[in-house]
């Protein structure tokens, strides 16, 4: 039993008060997204992966590695501080997007479950750049316009979940105005 003016955050685990029951879905959700994730990623890592054709010309999976962020933005600055920059931004990110989740949380709409979303994924390729240094991606895109052909920046699961729900908070806050 800890002294009786024991700070809260040094009590024990089981005197906390319980996570209230109509988070559980959100915290499911951030679980599966992020287990689907790291699956996937520890799949394509895995000496067994070869690069695979779903639909001939168009869609696949690769092993790619990602040293920087979207479209590898940051992958050429000397990795000595890139590694920690990128983490550092990703917390920081992730810290204002969790805030948000908290302004949201009792409010009906989409818009924390969005938020949800994208903290997953943020934790999914943030676990890999702690773990690894780079993002592991793998999905790989190509897009035809006529005659011209657009290989799309191949990228993860985190990332489907990061992106997806950032254009439907876009959508979401223009309709509202």
């Amino acid at each position: 039993m800890p002294p009786p003016n024991c700070s809260p955050a040094l009590q024990p685990m089981s005197s906390l008060p319980p996570m209230p029951r109509r988070y559980l879905p959100h915290l499911a959700l951030f679980v599966l997204i992020l287990i689907a994730d790291l699956v996937s990623k520890h799949w394509v890592e895995s000496p067994g992966f070869a690069t695979m054709v779903l639909i001939p010309d168009w869609l696949g999976f690769v092993r790619a590695h990602n040293s920087g962020v979207a479209f590898s933005l940051f992958a050429e600055l000397p990795e000595s501080w890139r590694v920690l920059f990128l983490i550092g931004m990703t917390l920081a990110i992730a810290a204002f997007v969790g805030w948000w989740w908290w302004q949201e949380r009792n409010t009906p709409g989409l818009t924390h479950w969005l938020l949800t979303m994208i903290l997953a994924g943020a934790a999914g390729n943030l676990w890999d750049r702690i773990q690894l240094g780079y993002v592991v991606d793998f999905i790989s895109v190509r897009l035809h316009f006529g005659d011209f052909i657009y290989d799309y920046p191949v990228f993860n699961i985190a990332d489907c979940f990061i992106s997806v729900p950032v254009v439907l908070l876009l959508l979401l806050n223009l309709r509202r105005k």
